[in-house]
């Protein structure tokens, strides 16, 4: 008995520590280099946070098809390589309400040619990932046109990313009913889906 109670509870921990980082489960760190194209004459801008390169692929999708302008937010402080540290590192950074410093700064008159904004994440501890709360919070987007993209291991409504998004982006309009959801496993064979809901929203270049 004591032994089948051990198991059950060694089940229940690899299952919570898989759904932690979700749309990265059993996946390494992928390289974290800064990504910022914004010279287009664009009214389009990209926005997302990547850890394993589920998000990256994404987005980079999304402003290939829209034609929009993209930049990835990346902490000051790198996440860890591996998959178990950067989950206690989250974890840690959701308890305690930590925002992590990022690199990106946008000014005003930057982000002012904006109409819309795409916001790219994976689904961390069930909500949006720390930096994104950071990258929201320092940047007003008041009067844009939010449309979230994440991954997944199983919260495919986005838990509660989205209601958080709505909460951080104050006076923005944020289309959750039209975000894309994708499982993490199936990110690399999304290209097509993802290319579909953009033309399908109408922001087809």
């Amino acid at each position: 008995m004591k032994h089948t109670l051990m198991l059950a509870a060694a089940l229940i921990a690899a299952a919570i520590l898989t759904a932690a980082l979700a749309g990265c489960a059993g996946k390494s760190r992928a390289p974290q280099k800064p990504v910022s194209e914004m010279t287009k004459d664009t009214k389009v801008l990209v926005v997302y946070f990547s850890w394993s390169g589920n998000s990256d692929k994404l987005a980079h999708w999304i402003a290939e098809e829209t034609g929009g302008d993209l930049i990835r937010v990346l902490t000051r402080e790198e996440y860890p390589k591996g998959y178990e540290e950067t989950a206690e590192r989250a974890k840690k950074e959701q308890d305690k309400g930590i925002r992590p410093e990022i690199t990106v700064k946008l000014t005003p008159e930057e982000l002012k040619k904006y109409d819309t904004v795409f916001i790219g994440f994976p689904v961390w501890w069930y909500d949006l990932p720390m930096p994104m709360w950071t990258f929201l919070e320092n940047n007003d987007l008041q009067g844009k046109t939010l449309i979230p993209f994440f991954s997944h291991e199983g919260s495919s409504n986005g838990a509660g990313s989205l209601k958080t998004i709505e909460k951080l982006a104050k006076g923005a309009k944020v289309k959750s009913g039209d975000a894309l959801s994708v499982r993490g496993g199936e990110v690399p064979g999304a290209e097509k889906e993802t290319r579909e809901w953009v033309k399908k929203l109408g922001y087809a270049k």
